[in-house]
């Protein structure tokens, strides 16, 4: 099963699908049996990380512990404190319990898609009223999130390093992720000027655009040089704990 389908499941489990969308699923979960099967394990992941909650689990072996301290007559220190040692160990068994399930359903779930969608912010260009009418073909398709005009007028246009900027975004916002790359590549080649909006912009989309081609080792090169570098537009995206996480996506 691809990554793509997995993040739809974790989305309808979250409910984070749109009412038609999320209809729309439940269709292809009534045909498709290996579907309906992958999203009854990842429920029963979440359950157990419910179930076995640490402040449940922990409350139960307390209020054990409790009904079985002596309340009346005298009992030796020593198997009183075996006692407790031994309700301690059981405390400290069951968190280790709910962090491996917890930590286990987070990797089971950690895909490509939900890092992209959990850091991507749309590029949007501001414009005044005296430069719309200077603006090129390409500037105002992709104002109109037209996408595809984008695509098609880069085929017929000798473009401008903002024109190949923008035909990347076009690229990223219709998946096909490997031309996004080359597009923001010739851009920072081109960008003589290590300190301007453009080049960090497409530094910080071609980091993503790594992500979604699963070319983590350049996403991971990527996003530390944009974390250490303290006038970078884009730092505050790429922090430890995300590329952390990304670091994940390739052991799975």
């Amino acid at each position: 099963m691809d990554n793509s389908t997995q993040y739809d499941l974790i989305r309808y489990i979250d409910g984070e699908m749109a009412p038609g969308e999320e209809a729309e699923f439940e269709k292809r979960l009534a045909v498709d049996e290996s579907l309906q099967k992958e999203l009854d394990n990842l429920q029963l992941a979440a359950k157990a990380v419910r179930q076995y909650g640490l402040k449940e689990k922990v409350g139960d072996i307390h209020r054990q512990m409790m009904k079985e301290l002596p309340t009346g007559s005298p009992v030796k220190p020593i198997r009183k404190t075996r006692r407790i040692i031994r309700y301690a160990v059981a405390i400290a068994a069951s968190v280790l319990l709910v962090i491996v399930l917890f930590e286990g359903f987070k990797f089971y779930t950690l895909s490509p898609e939900k890092l992209y969608a959990q850091n991507y912010t749309a590029y949007e260009l501001t414009t005044t009223r005296n430069a719309i009418n200077s603006s090129s073909a390409i500037e105002n398709a992709y104002q109109q999130k037209n996408y595809e005009e984008v695509i098609k007028l880069n085929a017929n246009s000798v473009l401008s390093i903002k024109d190949i900027f923008l035909t990347g975004m076009a690229y990223l916002e219709t998946g096909d992720h490997s031309r996004a790359i080359s597009s923001f590549q010739v851009v920072i080649t081109d960008v003589k000027d290590d300190k301007t909006v453009l080049r960090d912009a497409a530094e910080y989309y071609l980091a993503l655009a790594y992500l979604q081609n699963r070319d983590y080792d350049q996403a991971i090169e990527l996003m530390n040089a944009i974390r250490n570098d303290s006038s970078h537009l884009y730092k505050a995206k790429f922090n430890r704990k995300y590329i952390g996480l990304v670091k994940r996506l390739k052991w799975k």
